[in-house]
């Protein structure tokens, strides 16, 4: 193997990231800037000339970005598009609808977005994990390449192995791979040019194209318990539902926050020992509210599909989370997008649901 991690956990890790990224060009274009001690960070339109030194983290949200100083830390960026230049000492850590890199990054690259470049003259010091729908890389990564998008071209040097997965694979005749090479890409679909260097094996991992009995069930049963939930409780999944359209950038973000605080909650407390009976009982409830998280996102779907013939009350709720709900359930079949759709819907989803019950919560507080 040439990553401990799966490279499904990598897919989701960078998926969540895309939500941020995905939700932020809905943002304001209006930029500020602050520093607190050595780190910036930035939203809005962000442009960091040579004048703009950060000592410490650069982190910067908004709706175009560039940069072309040197940063002392780790580069953090989530925005719509991104062109990274000058050197990072740290680590970037990315997500976007197109993310170009041409600068020297001493550590690791994790991007995810719609397009990734690492252009001629990138150079990550050590291992770049990248997602994406098209990638491109004619630059230098000095560890470890892992690549997943609808089509990856390669045509730069590799120091060490390179994983590929996705529907397309060209390695041009300037690419230098210091390892092996990996790829689970259907057959036709991979083009190698005789002089690309290869130093160690190529391997062609089997392609599964069809769903196991399980990824049916499992979609079988999120459209019953989430057909029962709605029933049950019509009006909060229709008020959940409706927040996404009014406020999709911060249910994003909320979204994204629980996905990630909760589960570090979780282990604190079962770190603690006495906690671990606390620590079930919330890990029990989180996966719930997870396996329904996608529930208002699909009934949102569902009442812009159906437009003006929604009908109203529990019925018409229902059927709208049904038609949006095979929706969604739909495009997990596209292949490396499909899960990234499918995380952002359930992180818009998930926050959609937390700021709801947070609006009742200080309602009961009021009365």
């Amino acid at each position: 193997m040439v990553f401990q991690a799966p490279p499904r956990f990598i897919l989701a890790m960078l998926g969540s990231m895309l939500v941020a990224s995905t939700l932020s060009c809905h943002g304001s274009g209006e930029r500020t800037f602050t520093r607190l001690g050595e780190d910036v960070i930035s939203s809005g339109s962000t442009y960091l000339t040579a004048s703009d030194t950060v000592s410490g983290d650069a982190i910067i949200v908004g709706r175009e970005v560039e940069t072309s100083t040197g940063i002392g830390g780790d580069y953090l960026g989530v925005a719509g598009n991104q062109k990274i230049g000058g050197r990072i000492h740290g680590s970037i850590r990315a997500a976007g609808g197109e993310i170009h890199i041409s600068g020297i990054v001493d550590r690791n690259a994790t991007i995810a977005s719609g397009s990734v470049t690492l252009d001629s003259t990138a150079d990550i010091g050590r291992n770049a994990y990248l997602v994406g729908g098209n990638i491109w890389i004619t630059g230098i990564v000095r560890g470890n390449l892992l690549a997943s998008a609808a089509s990856v071209t390669l045509n730069g040097a590799v120091g060490h192995d390179v994983e590929v997965r996705g529907d397309e694979l060209h390695v041009g005749p300037r690419a230098v791979i210091t390892g092996n090479l990996r790829y689970r890409v259907p057959a036709g679909k991979v083009h190698i040019d005789r002089a690309a260097r290869i130093s160690g094996t190529i391997t062609a991992l089997p392609v599964s194209t069809r769903w196991s009995l399980t990824h049916w069930l499992w979609i079988l049963g999120f459209l019953v318990v989430g057909g029962v939930v709605v029933a049950l409780i019509p009006r909060f999944t229709t008020d959940a539902a409706a927040i996404i359209p009014e406020r999709p950038f911060r249910s994003g973000l909320v979204g994204l926050g629980w996905f990630v605080l909760v589960p570090l909650g979780i282990v604190i407390a079962a770190a603690t020992v006495i906690g671990i009976p606390l620590a079930i009982v919330t890990a029990l409830l989180y996966a719930v509210v997870v396996y329904l998280s996608t529930v208002p996102f699909a009934i949102w779907v569902g009442r812009l599909l159906l437009g003006g013939r929604t009908r109203a009350g529990r019925q018409g709720v229902l059927l709208s989370f049904l038609i949006g709900g095979i929706l969604v359930l739909a495009v997990q079949i596209i292949p490396v997008v499909g899960p990234l759709i499918s995380l952002i819907a359930a992180c818009i989803g998930l926050g959609a649901i937390m700021l709801r019950a947070l609006a009742l919560r200080r309602g009961a507080q009021v009365v």
